[in-house]
């Protein structure tokens, strides 16, 4: 038996077709390069805050991290 990823099976389940351009920017090896390089920023702010022993540096950097990934994510409009 085949077993499908559960997204695939979610998608099948909803009649969600998977032609989307959104969808096919997730499956290129620059949006997997970037995802790397988000992953890796991440770990790096963690550390730093742990380090930093301050809330206010974890809420302005957490932030600050979540704005950029979600930035640097983002597919290029043509």
């Amino acid at each position: 038996m085949n077993k499908l990823p559960l997204l695939d099976r979610i998608r099948r389940f909803y009649r969600i077709p998977t032609d989307y351009p959104e969808l096919n920017w997730t499956r290129t090896a620059l949006y997997r390069r970037r995802l790397e390089q988000v992953k890796s920023g991440w770990i790096i702010s963690g550390l730093v805050m742990l380090i930093s022993g301050s809330i206010e540096v974890v809420f302005i950097l957490g932030a600050f991290t979540g704005f950029l990934s979600l930035a640097f994510l983002d597919p290029e409009q043509e």
